[in-house]
C-alpha cells in the first residue's frame, strides 16, 4: 500500500515582513526547519512519495543555504520519490533553482504547461501534473481527459483554483471527477480543508504547513495519506498531522467595565488560556466593549511575555462608556473638547470613530489631572 505525504505552499525564503530583521530571519529559519520536518515525517512514516503541488519557494530569488538544505534533505532519503508541480511563486524559468540546480535521482519535477505523466511501475502509480512556467497559467490543463490505467493508482498534483475563473489555473470540482483520478494533491489555497470526493476521485488542499501572516490563522500541517488498489477497486485513509512551529491566531476580548491593568491582564489572559494559545502563538487580539473615560489602564502595556505568547498585537476598538447627555450640554472644556469630537465618534469611519474614542479618553483623562503617560 503506497503511502504519500501531500504539501504545498512552503514559500521558502519569504521575506516575513511583519517583523524586525532580527524576528524576520529567525522565523525564516524556523520554515526551513518546517521543511525539515516533513522530511524527517517521511522519514518515520517509510513514506514512498512526497507530493510538493507548488511555491515550495516565495519566489525565484532562493539563498544558497535554502537550496543546499532542500537537495540535502531530498538526498537523505533516497527510497523516497518527491514529486514537484511548480506554481505561480516558483514557477519554471531557464533561472530557476529547478533549472540552475542539481536534485538527487529521486526528485521528479513537472517541467511542461501541459499534463505530463510520471510512472512508478514498483508502486502501482501513475503521477499526472503539470507546471506554472510564468506568474500566471489561464489555461486548464484538464481540458482533453487523460486515458488512466485503472489497475493502477492514479494522482492528479496541480497548483490550481477550483473556483474555475482565476488566471492561476482555473479548474472545477467537475474536471476532478471526469478524469477519475484517485486523489487530487492540490495546491495554492493556504487554507487547506478536509479530504472531500467528487464521484470516484479524493481531492485535497494541503494548505501551507506553516503560517506566514494573520491571513493564514491556525495550525497548519501536510496530509499523510495511504492508497492501494486490488482488482479496480480503491481504499484510502487519510490523515492530517501539524507541521508548523508557529501558529497565528485572532481573538476577541471583551473588557467592558474594566477600570485597571491588571484587571484587563486577568481578562485577557483568562480568554488567551481558554483559547489554548500559548509559547507557539503569534496573536492579534482585538479588544472590544465599553470602558469609562476615566478608566486608569493601557491596552498598549500587554506584552507578549506576560501573556505567555511568542507575539501579540494589540487592536483596541473599545469605546467611551459616557453620559453623552451631560457633556453635551457641559459648558465647560470638559464638553467643549466632547462635541468636537461627536461628529467623529458618530460617523461611519470605524478607524475614525477608533481614534476619536481614545483621543477622548485620553483628553478626558489628562483634563482631570491624570498623567497620560500612564495611559
Amino acid at each position: 500500500m503506497p503511502k504519500f505525504i501531500h504539501t504545498a505552499d512552503i514559500h521558502l525564503d519569504a521575506p516575513f515582513s511583519l517583523f524586525d530583521v532580527q524576528k524576520a530571519q529567525v522565523r525564516k529559519n524556523e520554515l526551513r526547519g518546517t521543511f525539515s520536518s516533513i522530511i524527517l515525517l517521511a522519514k518515520t512514516e517509510k513514506a514512498d512519495f512526497v507530493i510538493l503541488s507548488g511555491d515550495l519557494f516565495d519566489s525565484g530569488f532562493v539563498t544558497k543555504e535554502t537550496t543546499s538544505l532542500m537537495i540535502s534533505q531530498f538526498a537523505s532519503l533516497p527510497e523516497c520519490h518527491f514529486i514537484i508541480a511548480p506554481g505561480n511563486h516558483d514557477f519554471i524559468s531557464p533561472r530557476s533553482p529547478y533549472k540552475k540546480e542539481v536534485f538527487p535521482p529521486n526528485v521528479h519535477i513537472f517541467d511542461t504547461p501541459t499534463l505530463s505523466k510520471l510512472s512508478f511501475d514498483e508502486h502501482g502509480v501513475d503521477i499526472y501534473g503539470f507546471a506554472f512556467t510564468a506568474g500566471t497559467h489561464p489555461e486548464n490543463p484538464l481540458v482533453e481527459k487523460p486515458f488512466l490505467d485503472r489497475r493502477k493508482i492514479n494522482l492528479f498534483v496541480g497548483h490550481c483554483d477550483l473556483t474555475g475563473k482565476s488566471a492561476l489555473c482555473p479548474l472545477s470540482v467537475q474536471d476532478l471527477s471526469r478524469c477519475g483520478f484517485d486523489y487530487a494533491a492540490l495546491g495554492h489555497i493556504h487554507k487547506g480543508g478536509e479530504v472531500k470526493r467528487a464521484g470516484d476521485t479524493y481531492y485535497a488542499y494541503s494548505g501551507c504547513p506553516e503560517g506566514r501572516s494573520f491571513d493564514e490563522c491556525g495550525i497548519k500541517g501536510v496530509i499523510v495519506c495511504e492508497l492501494d488498489k486490488k482488482e479496480g477497486r480503491l481504499s484510502a485513509s487519510f490523515a492530517n498531522r501539524r507541521m508548523c512551529r508557529r501558529r497565528y491566531e485572532k481573538l476577541s476580548v471583551e473588557i467592558s467595565g474594566t477600570s485597571s491593568d491588571a484587571e484587563l491582564l486577568e481578562k485577557v489572559k483568562s480568554a488567551v488560556i481558554q483559547e489554548g494559545f500559548g509559547a507557539d502563538t503569534l496573536a492579534r487580539i482585538r479588544l472590544y466593549g465599553e470602558v469609562s473615560p476615566e478608566a486608569a489602564f493601557s491596552a498598549q502595556k500587554l506584552s507578549a511575555g506576560a501573556l505567555g505568547l511568542y507575539y501579540l498585537e494589540i487592536r483596541d476598538e473599545t469605546v467611551p462608556l459616557l453620559d453623552t447627555e451631560t457633556l453635551k450640554n457641559d459648558i465647560s472644556i470638559r464638553g467643549a473638547f466632547f462635541r468636537e469630537l461627536l461628529p467623529l465618534l458618530e460617523g461611519e469611519d470605524e478607524e475614525k470613530r477608533r481614534l476619536a474614542a481614545a483621543a477622548l479618553r485620553y483628553g478626558l483623562a489628562a483634563l482631570d489631572g491624570d498623567d497620560v503617560a500612564d495611559f
